[in-house]
């Protein structure tokens, strides 16, 4: 199998003609290209060329070029015709008159073309736009016309600006100023005359209530000051930068700069605008993180009102399949077997759906390590394999000695999930009878896995749409589960992990897909050394008693049948939290089972009051909530619970983690 990079480079190019080549490059020039006949006469032209004179191609087309220039660009054509019915190529700077009347400065490369006889047969325009160049020229030349009126250099300049400009001098005199200042600030052009003092300036905004607040103070304070005759160093007053109101309700942005000599240049800068757009973007972010909690919150509440009847679904199922006192016939465990296929499905999408969440929120938390990519993909194939038999199709072989040593920067259990996802696809679109084929691939750019499979294909449109939430293209219309999250929820782990997936197919029949990922490799982890080993836990013969803290009675029920296979286990109930707080402290169970959502107090407060009371303070205490929020997970484990258990529960989990914490 080539790898993602053969596979995208010279065989599609090897596909690309010459011609092709000249055709996009025609199209996608910012330089216009004009083709002419002996009569000059337009015989073609490039989508640039028809953006310089804003028509297009069929409005040039038998066109003469002379109907694109005024009389005195006219000239300039004629002489060069004439140049190049001598066979020479040269260019020269002319100006084209657009389709709305206005004119446009270009630079034209003129070549003629000729036969295989030799023959002219035309010529070849290639224009550039000089407008910005000959706009920079006669900025260039306009401004060395202003410099050499210097009495008028400074006003021009000054009223050109957007800003308010003010000058003034070590002696506390206004040199200068533009109109932009004046109207920025509402002063009169009286008060300019005769080249005030900024004291001037300051009184009459002060009596014409132009201050306030802090500003205003800040003028009073300072004004005797400025009112000292000859006071030296009053430039050394205001010097900093600040924000002001005006009396019209503008924000000004006030700004100021030492001058040569002590002067100080102070710019003021209308920022109502920008002002309006901060507190926009403010409002718009708190807008969207408040949406982002309301979604978050309305993901965990709707999380956990699935899960709740998924639990007595699941559970009273798994119930029925394991029940060796009254065990089911082969009709019923087939149909209760169903029933479990089908509420596992729901909950791995009620799962993928959260995953998608915690991702765009950010709060997907991963551990990044070296991970062994044998044993995990050995163990994805035999999760699949009951899949694979139901539908016919050969799974791979285990990978080969060579690849045991491989190892992978990523997280065990998301490697695990995206894995699952390519090889259970692989089986679902496979052809019936067809094979899965597994490739592995060490290269520079890191560990490739591919999953082939021998399914239809996919188109190159269809590819694109293959990543897109909710997006199954035409399977919907057919018996195969799923509800277009899988991949979607892959490609983001993929990019939390530092990796890639994609896929390739030629969409031709038979000829299947091929999805693969690719991971950074990793150096395999110090081998630890070999230990005695855990010893083997097991509950003693003795009668333990549980506490199940729980409102609601179908789960109370659905918990004492999980119980009820650890004959050596008596299940005590409370419905509600003030009375299982009473039965802890009186009963001294050996394990209590606590819901979060409870009436009255939540588990959380129940979970601290037992800390609290010296009776109950050292009774393991493990959640069984159906919250799986990362949020919830991590609120349990500061609350200092033995364990959390997510409905909708599975039977051995539970079975294990009771025998664990009895033991």
């Amino acid at each position: 199998m080539p790898s993602a990079d053969a596979a995208g480079d010279s065989p599609a190019l090897s596909q690309i003609t010459k011609q092709d080549m000249l055709s996009l490059l025609l199209d996608s020039t910012e330089q216009g290209f004009w083709f002419i006949d002996n009569a000059l006469r337009t015989t073609d032209a490039n989508p640039a060329m028809c953006r310089m004179l804003c028509t297009t191609r069929e409005q040039m087309l038998g066109r003469s070029i002379y109907d694109f220039v005024d009389e005195a660009n006219a000239a300039i054509f004629r002489h060069h015709v004439a140049i190049r019915a001598q066979g020479i190529a040269e260019g020269y700077p002319i100006a084209l008159t657009r389709s709305d009347g206005t004119q446009v400065d270009c630079y034209n490369n003129a070549t003629p073309v000729f036969d295989a006889q030799g023959r002219k047969i035309g010529a070849i325009g290639l224009f550039s736009d000089i407008s910005a160049q000959k706009r920079a020229e006669r900025q260039v030349r306009l401004t060395s016309e202003l410099l050499a009126r210097e009495s008028q250099v400074l006003e021009r300049t000054l009223d050109s600006l957007d800003q308010g400009v003010l000058s003034i001098d070590p002696q506390g005199r206004i040199n200068a100023w533009n109109r932009r200042f004046l109207e920025l600030l509402l002063l009169p052009d009286s008060l300019m005359e005769g080249n005030p003092r900024l004291i001037d300036l300051v009184e009459y905004q002060l009596q014409a209530g132009h201050y306030s607040g802090e500003i205003r103070e800040r003028a009073l304070r300072d004004l005797p000051r400025l009112r000292e005759a000859g006071e030296p160093a009053w430039h050394g007053m205001w010097q900093d930068s600040y924000r002001r109101t005006t009396v019209d309700g503008r924000e000004l942005e006030v700004a100021s700069f030492g001058a040569t000599e002590g002067g100080i240049v102070r710019t003021y800068t209308d920022i109502t605008e920008r002002v309006k757009n901060e507190q926009a973007l403010i409002a718009a972010k708190e807008e969207a993180e408040r949406a982002n909690r309301a979604k978050s919150e309305f993901l965990s509440r709707m999380s956990h009102e699935l899960r709740t009847p998924m639990n007595a679904i699941l559970g009273f199922a798994q119930l029925l399949d394991t029940d060796t006192q009254h065990p089911l016939d082969s009709t019923q465990r087939s149909r209760v077997q169903e029933l479990l296929r089908g509420g596992h499905h729901l909950l791995a999408l009620i799962n993928e759906v959260l995953d998608l969440s915690r991702i765009e929120a950010g709060a997907m938390q991963l551990e990044l390590g070296a991970v062994a990519l044998a044993p995990i993909i050995e163990d994805c194939l035999r999760l699949v394999e009951p899949m694979a038999l139901q539908r016919r199709v050969q799974l791979p072989p285990a990978l080969c000695t060579a690849h045991a040593a491989l190892h992978v920067r990523a997280d065990a259990v998301r490697l695990k999930q995206v894995l699952l996802n390519l090889l259970s696809n692989a089986i679902k679109y496979n052809r019936e009878g067809g094979v899965v084929h597994l490739e592995v691939d060490a290269g520079e750019q890191g560990i490739r896995v591919a999953v082939l499979d021998e399914g239809p294909g996919i188109s190159g449109e269809d590819q694109e749409r293959l990543f897109q939430a909710f997006e199954r293209l035409d399977a919907q219309h057919s018996s195969i589960e799923g509800a277009g999250i899988g991949l979607v929820l892959s490609r983001q782990l993929m990019g939390l992990m530092q990796g890639e997936i994609g896929v390739i197919s030629p969409a031709a029949e038979g000829v299947g897909s091929t999805f693969w990922l690719r991971l950074p490799a990793a150096a395999a982890p110090r081998a630890e050394p070999p230990s005695a080993g855990l010893p083997v836990l097991r509950v003693s013969e003795q009668r333990h008693r549980v506490l199940y803290i729980e409102d609601n009675a179908v789960n109370q029920l659905l918990m004492q049948g999980m119980l009820a296979q650890r004959p050596g286990v008596e299940l005590l109930l409370s419905a509600w939290p003030e009375e299982g707080l009473t039965l802890a402290a009186r009963e001294r169970p050996d394990l209590i089972l606590l819901d979060i959502q409870l009436p009255g107090i939540d588990g959380f407060e129940v979970m601290r009051r037992l800390r609290a009371d010296a009776a109950t303070a050292a009774i393991p205490v493990v959640a069984v909530t159906a919250n799986a929020m990362n949020s919830d997970l991590e609120a349990a484990r500061r609350a200092g619970f033995d364990g959390y258990l997510t409905k909708p529960l599975d039977l051995p989990v539970l079975l294990a983690l009771v025998d664990r914490v009895l033991a």
